[in-house]
């Protein structure tokens, strides 16, 4: 089939005569960039439900930030695909978003052809590309056509085939002297220097006015792939690069860390999609089913048309291109947090009431449906084999007892270590253990200075470990614990009336021991997707701590709780039930777990005199 192609080539070569353009040269291609400035788009405008109108999408993404919509072109005849381009161009123009239409009509072709063990008919399928991209030629609300969408890479025969067909594309389109740049999403996997093909990808890429790509893994490896992939790019040629198609949340390539990589490149871009709707792209490839728990995959709206995460839509509208070395983005600690919404989501199962497996027989005990784990840092330095091993023993335990488990995974005995060590073991741990059920959450450090009193290393430590466990887009919530507590209150103090409305009260009553700060607690809340305490104290100033641990919107962890401290257990765990904190006591409490409810309270408003 190659060799037909390449005989059909040469005659249409012979027989159309010369270009009347041909590639863009650099300077051309960068005018281009100047003129039409940061795109800032998204794909395919798919309704939320039956009977949205293309226009009310449109609509819609300019209102988030978006001032461009890439579509594949639809039709069966000539007529019918520039109709569809001529309207879509219309709606998005009404919008203030240009378009960049993707002629699916080779691919689908070909790959007719294919199917159907029949000869790809090259000058009929050149007929309608040139009846096609003639008719819009001069239309500057065009801002690029986009040729053939994700052409097969990998050495074997199709790649060259396709390869072979693109190529007279660009002619074609040369030769129709289209005043829009001419590209094709030709490098949409990882390069590989040992791939054979890849030379010839290359050379088709060499042919393109600008760069064109796909990465749905722009975070892997902190951004190491997609690095790597936009080197390769700009040592083709010196041209405007746009990545088509990006954003995959489920393996922390979301709207921060992509966008984080692309300003530092100058890269154009194009998310996946807008709503969730019924194409399914909030679905990971080859799944049925949108994980409840999971990060959604592609969308930035709900169907309704509420927003996935608020954070990205700034990032959106904010978009711009920066130098190389120039920090825009905050690291991947803040910006991967999860939000508000998954972190409730997770803990919608009920009341964890749990006990620190340290102190025995937690196996036995009916109700304590939870349990905290400590792991050893200097054991998985020392052997990882057995460290795996003994951690998968226990989670198997804990299982068999129906007892999910809190990890904690450092604390001050570890500080000593570099930063990046503790970083990847933690890293290590989490990324082995990701998606696994029995974990209920990740401790990452229990109180950082409450023995230590290098507040600078801690400073240091904290978002580290953080980063390293962030990396591995772990499907349980990440914390720390911090070291503080509340100084114990003086006789007849009223805590409920020392927080009533306008009174200023909460942090002044705080205190820090050894290298804690209020800096430093305030950093570990800033960071953690639920919100972690730890007690030691009587039950007012428990309620005290938890009343500002409130004040973050987040499920609420109590990771150490020593019971023999507190003056009434039961009023303690009222306080629990009041603002749903999930618990780890120092010991068993047998009589408590059959009767600890989360309540629902609900505040009645105050009377007022009539006006």
């Amino acid at each position: 089939m190659r060799k037909m192609l390449c005989i059909l080539a040469g005659l249409l070569v012979v027989t159309t005569g010369f270009a009347k353009r041909k590639q863009w040269t650099e300077r051309q291609a960068w005018k281009w960039q100047e003129k039409v400035g940061v795109i800032k788009g998204f794909n395919e405008p798919a309704p939320a439900y039956p009977g949205q109108s293309r226009r009310e999408i449109l609509k819609k993404a300019s209102e988030l930030g978006f001032n461009s919509v890439r579509f594949w072109v639809k039709g069966r005849t000539t007529s019918e695909r520039v109709a569809y381009i001529q309207e879509v161009i219309d709606d998005a123009t009404a919008c203030g978003l240009t378009v960049s239409p993707v002629l699916a009509i080779p691919k689908d072709s070909y790959n007719k052809a294919l199917r159907q063990k029949e000869p790809f008919a090259v000058d009929d399928y050149e007929r309608q590309v040139r009846d096609l991209v003639r008719s819009f030629a001069n239309d500057s609300r065009i801002v690029f056509w986009d040729l053939w969408n994700e052409p097969r890479f990998e050495d074997m025969p199709a790649t060259y085939e396709q390869m072979d067909i693109i190529e007279q594309m660009v002619r074609w389109c040369w030769d129709e002297d289209l005043s829009q740049p001419i590209t094709s999403s030709i490098i949409w996997a990882t390069v590989n220097t040992g791939n054979k093909a890849l030379k010839r990808t290359t050379e088709v890429e060499a042919m393109m006015d600008i760069h064109n790509f796909h990465s749905y893994d722009c975070a892997l490896d902190f951004g190491h792939n997609i690095r790597e992939m936009l080197d390769y790019i700009k040592g083709i040629s010196n041209r405007p690069i746009v990545a088509t198609e990006c954003l995959t949340r489920t393996n922390g390539s979301g709207v921060a860390r992509t966008l984080d990589v692309f300003a530092r490149y100058g890269v154009n871009f194009y998310i996946w999609g807008l709503y969730a709707n019924d194409r399914n792209w909030e679905v990971r490839w080859g799944r049925s089913a949108y994980d409840p728990y999971d990060a959604m995959f592609h969308n930035v709206l709900y169907s309704d048309g509420d927003l996935y995460d608020a954070r990205e839509i700034e990032l959106i509208r904010n978009y711009r291109f920066t130098a190389p070395d120039e920090q825009v983005y905050p690291e991947l600690e803040v910006t991967d947090r999860w939000n508000h919404e998954r972190s409730w989501r997770w803990m919608v199962a009920g009341p964890l009431m749990g006990v620190d497996a340290s102190c025995g027989e937690w196996m036995q005990t009916e109700g304590c449906n939870a349990v905290k784990v400590k792991v050893n840092y200097a054991e998985w330095a020392a052997d990882r084999a057995a460290f795996f091993a003994g951690f998968d023993s226990l989670l198997q335990q804990a299982d068999r007892h129906n007892k999910t488990v809190l990890v904690t995974l450092l604390d001050d005995n570890d500080a000593q270590n570099e930063p990046l060590q503790l970083g990847k073991y933690v890293g290590s741990v989490v990324g082995r253990y990701y998606a696994d059920t029995r974990i209920k959450a990740w401790d990452l450090y229990d109180r950082p200075g409450l023995l230590t009193s290098d507040t600078g290393k801690l400073t240091e430590i904290v978002p580290v470990v953080f980063r390293y466990a962030r990396n591995q887009y772990a499907n349980q919530p990440l914390m720390m614990t911090p070291a503080v507590g509340v100084k114990p209150f003086e006789s007849g103090f009223d805590p409920w009336e020392a927080m009533v409305h306008g009174r200023t009260a909460g942090w002044e009553r705080l205190q820090y021991p050894a290298g804690s700060t209020p800096e430093l607690v305030y950093k570990i809340w800033s960071l953690s997707d639920v919100t972690a305490f730890s007690s030691d104290m009587a039950v007012a100033e428990t309620g005290w701590l938890v009343a500002i641990c409130y004040r973050f919107g987040r499920p609420i962890f109590c990771t150490s709780w020593d019971t023999s401290s507190s003056d009434d257990i039961g009023k303690t765990l009222e306080r629990f039930a009041m603002f749903h904190v999930f618990w780890f006591a120092d010991r068993l409490l047998p009589d408590r777990y059959s009767t600890f409810r989360f309540r629902q309270i609900s505040t009645q408003r105050q009377e007022t005199e009539a006006m």
